[in-house]
């Protein structure tokens, strides 16, 4: 077993003698004599860290302290030629790995250092399998609450958003807005539904840009979709972007519109945010029955 190693040891001596040795065994060593060498550069280079427990300046106790708290996985194994297990024991407590006294034998320190790159190559595998399970987790939690055609959420993520909200807070005021595509079903009978699918998507693309960090788009069904904006937010504002943004695009070769209700109110549970939905409708009605491409707000 291989790996790059640095040494601390103020001792020429014993640096040299713990370098050779470790060199002839096919170690990548660096040697340096005291540890303000050591901080003032990286060691995520490194497989492991010897050091002597009375160096100048800082000792190996201050310094065991200090490296483990900045590399958790870095191995550390203490040189020490106090025969005291109290002096042990404490650089053990404060992130030495293990420790090796003064004389050493060169079959035990290669011993020790073995247990050691060994133990830190398994934590390595164990936190990429992590990092590689947390990947998988979040794309399959963020696929559980997406619209895949559109990249909204979907209506399934209604309740935890409003469960998230009332975490923070027992009351949120907030605004809703209810769009819908006018006359969707003629656009998919003359048009396609392929073109019916990009429109879907170019709305929801036009909601997140004017809709920003203050609030979400949900797909509530079919070609109509829920925006839950801050109350801080002007929501009548966004929605009249919204509205006026679809008009004038003119990606598809003719004219689509959207109407809008706008609702807003307190809500303290689930059944609250029912409500304003409710109101959001009845406005979205409103604006479909006094000509459509309207934001209709109450």
């Amino acid at each position: 077993m291989t790996g790059r190693i640095l040494i601390i040891e103020d001792s020429m001596f014993h640096g040299k003698v713990l370098s050779d040795m470790l060199i002839e065994n096919k170690y990548q060593v660096k040697w340096v004599r005291s540890g303000e060498e050591v901080l003032s550069e990286s060691l995520d280079n490194y497989d492991l860290v010897l050091i002597d427990l009375i160096l100048p300046g800082i000792d190996g106790y201050s310094l065991c302290e200090i490296l483990k708290k900045e590399y958790p996985y870095l191995p550390i194994i203490a040189i020490t030629s106090i025969t005291e297990e109290e002096s042990v024991s404490k650089a053990l407590s404060l992130g030495a790995d293990d420790y090796i006294k003064k004389p050493f034998s060169l079959v035990e320190l290669l011993a020790r250092i073995n247990v050691q790159l060994r133990t830190r190559r398994l934590q390595l595998e164990l936190i990429k399998k992590n990092n590689e399970l947390k990947i998988a987790y979040d794309k399959i939690k963020k696929m559980a609450i997406t619209d895949m055609l559109t990249g909204a959420y979907n209506r399934a993520y209604l309740r935890e958003y409003v469960e998230n909200l009332l975490q923070s807070s027992s009351f949120v005021d907030i605004n809703c807005f209810l769009i819908d595509i006018d006359n969707f079903k003629k656009i998919n009978d003359t048009y396609g539904h392929l073109i019916g699918d990009e429109i879907l998507k170019r709305l929801v693309d036009i909601c997140k840009r004017n809709i920003k960090d203050n609030g979400i788009i949900i797909r509530f069904g079919g070609e109509e979709f829920l925006g839950i904006i801050y109350k801080e937010a002007d929501a009548y504002k966004i929605a009249e972007n919204i509205r006026d943004e679809c008009q004038k695009d003119c990606s598809f070769g003719f004219v689509w519109t959207v109407s809008i209700g706008l609702s807003k109110g307190i809500i303290t549970s689930e059944k609250d945010i029912e409500f304003i939905i409710k109101k959001a409708d009845d406005m979205l009605y409103e604006a479909k029955k006094s000509g459509k491409n309207k934001v209709k707000e109450g």
